[in-house]
């Protein structure tokens, strides 16, 4: 039995769906990967006034996700704000904000991601055979 299929109670075997969320090609793609960008020099910046400053800082990232229609729930608003805490080496420290709004997709056992899920309805997807593409009517297969 491979990765791919599991075992249904009645001894079958059915396609396993991946429901884990990609977060760090979730993250790269948010903004256009603009945030993983800023994220990395907010990183760098911190730990270069930690070690010059011997003071304490904070990088921090924070995720919301709201229900962005009330037809199709499956679609999301996603906020992602970070926080960056850059502290000075006499007194004091440099604070900064980012804000990104943007839509994300919930897709089966909620997994996350930014291009909408197939729809496999009543199971449909399952009937075709791996490794077919399209269906010939006719001539020689």
């Amino acid at each position: 039995m491979s990765e791919e299929t599991q075992e249904k109670s009645s001894g079958s075997l059915e396609k396993a769906y991946d429901r884990k969320t990609d977060f760090p090609g979730l993250i790269s793609q948010i903004e256009a990967g603009s945030i993983s960008n800023v994220l990395g020099l907010a990183m760098s910046n911190v730990a270069l006034a930690v070690a010059n400053s011997g003071k304490q800082g904070e990088v921090s990232l924070k995720i919301k996700l709201k229900p962005a229609s009330q037809t199709d729930p499956s679609i999301l608003n996603t906020v992602v704000s970070m926080a960056v805490n850059e502290p000075k080496p006499k007194f004091g420290s440099k604070k900064e904000d980012f804000k990104y709004d943007t839509v994300a997709y919930c897709g089966y056992g909620g997994k996350v991601t930014y291009e909408r899920p197939k729809e496999d309805v009543r199971s449909q997807l399952g009937l075709i055979p791996e490794g077919m593409a399209h269906l010939k009517v006719g001539g020689n297969y």
